[in-house]
């Protein structure tokens, strides 16, 4: 008992960002109740400056090795540092122009930060998630601060309604997660990656195993929008405030990603080199560039005849996460790193568009693609800043979103057994330059 004591004590070092994320949480909600007047700026500040706080501390305790915390439940490593920068700065930007979005002023501010902030908690212990358990709570924090978020606008039924289709998505994808990791211990007697990893190098291949991959497979695709789990992400996107949509876009994503690398390259493979060997009966690595395929081909398609801008940007994240499922089933050390690159990049791109609608939301009656006609002469500062954001994520040289694809590429080709994934995503990047 002391010795479980004493690890979990330990354990609370690396995990002081999330414990920062925790305080600030507390305060904003503290500031609401006991302040009166406009209390905007007040919790704005809160919010921002104590995700700032937590970023600090995750570059401060940078890891020289990976170190198991609270008994394997998470892990503070390098993989995790990344993606906990990615969901802090996201968070952060979104914060600030959220001050300005009027959208985001009709409800209550405070709730909106509140949720904003236990959104990035719920993304940081998903970053460092290695045990399927933490992995589920982790996602389900991030899914329910999610609906919230998208129905902040109460008054609004566009945004009512895009929240409730959110809600439904989610509780089934839920469920089916929580089902296929309910087979995957019965059948392997553990929630720990690593343990089910050696489970399945053991001999445990069957037909059940990858059923129950499968339906983990589905809820993880669920939150990174892949093709056949996309369907509440345009609705959602326009449905939502703009900074809410942008957030969506970038920091779940992301954490998403994060969650199905941690389970196929811990869960599902073992370490050879500088690449994996997927373990177990199917072939997971075809399995997610089909999906990386059909994802990205399906996106770019269905955004052509889009004339909503948050629509056209939700379509474009589908297609990206397209491209990102790309370095994932690479299931190497490049690509790896590429995906983790790819991200990095698109979170400036996707968001700094975004940033571009929230800006222009005063002057726009609606986001129609056609109110933007003209914009070069009204606001050029802002049509130049538009155009380079989207000629970025369509992946033109000598942009960082074409850098980005390249190095996605390059892993891809580096695999040999994958060339036509490469093929597909470079039609595609063909296709979105039309939109």
């Amino acid at each position: 008992m002391d010795s479980i004591l004493a690890h979990n004590v330990a354990s609370l070092g690396p995990f002081v960002p999330e414990l920062i994320l925790i305080a600030t949480l507390l305060a904003v909600i503290l500031a609401d109740v006991v302040t009166k007047g406009d209390r905007i700026a007040l919790t704005a500040g809160i919010g921002v400056g104590g995700t700032t706080l937590s970023l600090l501390a995750v570059l401060y305790s940078l890891p020289y090795e990976r170190t198991s915390l609270f008994h394997g439940m998470i892990a503070h490593d390098m993989f995790a540092v990344f993606f906990k920068l990615i969901a802090a700065i996201s968070v952060i930007i979104v914060l600030i122009v959220s001050v300005q979005s009027v959208d985001v002023r009709r409800g209550t501010f405070a709730e909106y930060v509140a949720m904003m902030v236990a959104m990035a908690l719920g993304m940081y212990v998903l970053a460092s998630a290695v045990n399927l358990l933490s992995m589920f709570l982790a996602f389900e924090l991030v899914s329910m601060t999610s609906y919230v978020l998208t129905a902040h606008q109460k008054d609004q039924l566009p945004s009512s309604e895009a929240a409730l289709k959110y809600v439904i998505y989610s509780a089934a994808s839920a469920a089916t997660m929580i089902y296929g990791m309910s087979i995957l211990f019965g059948l392997t007697g553990s929630l720990a990656a690593s343990d089910i990893a050696v489970a399945l190098v053991g001999g445990e291949s069957s037909l059940a195993i990858a059923v129950a991959v499968l339906f983990i497979l589905g809820g993880i695709g669920y939150k990174i929008a892949s093709v056949p789990f996309h369907f509440w992400c345009p609705d959602a996107y326009q449905g939502a405030p703009a900074p809410v949509a942008a957030l969506l876009s970038v920091g779940p994503k992301a954490a998403g990603m994060a969650f199905l690398a941690r389970f196929f390259y811990e869960a599902m493979a073992i370490p050879e080199g500088l690449a994996w060997q997927p373990v177990g009966l199917a072939d997971w690595q075809i399995v997610i560039a089909i999906i990386s395929a059909v994802t990205m081909t399906l996106g770019n398609l269905s955004a052509i005849w889009q004339r909503s801008m948050k629509r056209l940007l939700a379509y474009s994240s589908i297609a990206h996460a397209g491209y990102i499922l790309m370095g994932v089933a690479m299931i190497s050390q490049m690509g790896l790193r590429a995906m983790m690159f790819y991200l990095a990049v698109y979170l400036f791109m996707n968001l700094g568009a975004f940033v571009v609608i929230i800006a222009l939301a005063d002057k726009f009656e609606s986001d129609d693609i056609d109110s933007y006609a003209g914009l070069g002469g009204r606001a050029p500062f802002v049509a130049v800043s538009m155009a380079v954001f989207l000629i970025a994520l369509a992946g033109i040289p000598p942009t960082s979103g074409f850098i980005g694809k390249f190095y996605l590429f390059w892993a891809v080709l580096e695999a040999n057994n994958l060339i036509w994934l490469a093929v597909i995503a470079a039609l595609n990047t063909v296709v979105s330059l039309y939109y």
